[in-house]
C-alpha cells in the first residue's frame, strides 16, 4: 500500500476543496482525500474535470459515467464501480440499465450517435490500433467533432489510468 500522509503545507487549502466537495457529493471520498494529500493541485484538476464534461457542448454528460462505469467493471475498480453505480441510480438510471452497459458499452441508454462515440471510446483505449481514419469518419459524419471524439476517448482513458494508479496505491 502506498502511504500517504496528511498535507500539513496545503491544509488550508484542502479544507476549502473538501467543503466544495461536500456540499456536492455530501461526502469526501478516500481516492479525493489521496489526490488532495500528495498536492492539492491534482485534487483540483480531478475537480475541474469533472466540471468539464457536465458542461460539455454536445456529449450528454451522463455518458461520461458510463464510460466510467464500464470500466471500472473491466477493470475491477472497486471504488470506481460503487461511485458510478450511485451516481447513475441517482440520475434515475435502473439498476437493469447499469447492469447492460457493464456488459456492453453499445448499450448505453442514449442514441445511435452517443452509442457510436461510446463504443469507439472504449475501442481506443482497449485497441488503439483497431481505430481506423474510416472509423472516426464516421463518427464525424453523425455530427460529431474532433474534440467530442478526443474527450470521450480522454476521459475513457483517464478513468483507466487513475484507476489503476489508485488501486496500486490503495489496494
Amino acid at each position: 500500500m502506498f502511504m500517504v500522509q496528511e498535507n500539513e503545507v496545503q491544509k488550508e487549502r484542502l479544507k476549502k476543496l473538501y467543503k466544495k466537495i461536500e456540499m456536492v457529493y455530501g461526502t469526501v471520498y478516500p481516492q479525493m482525500k489521496f489526490l488532495g494529500n500528495i498536492e492539492a493541485d491534482y485534487l483540483e484538476n480531478f475537480l475541474e474535470m469533472v466540471a468539464r464534461v457536465f458542461k460539455h457542448p454536445h456529449i450528454n454528460p451522463h455518458l461520461f459515467g458510463f464510460l466510467r462505469l464500464h470500466v471500472a467493471y473491466k477493470e475491477d475498480y472497486a471504488y470506481c464501480k460503487m461511485f458510478n453505480t450511485k451516481l447513475l441510480l441517482s440520475y434515475g438510471y435502473g439498476q437493469e440499465e447499469l447492469e447492460k452497459v457493464i456488459k456492453d458499452i453499445g448499450n448505453v441508454p442514449f442514441d445511435e450517435k452517443h452509442k457510436n462515440l461510446a463504443k469507439k471510446a472504449i475501442e481506443a483505449i482497449y485497441d488503439g490500433d483497431a481505430v481506423t481514419q474510416d472509423g472516426l469518419d464516421a463518427l464525424y459524419a453523425q455530427g460529431w467533432t474532433q474534440r467530442d471524439v478526443f474527450d470521450a476517448i480522454e476521459h475513457t482513458g483517464m478513468i483507466l489510468k487513475n484507476g489503476r494508479i489508485l488501486k496500486a496505491c490503495l489496494s
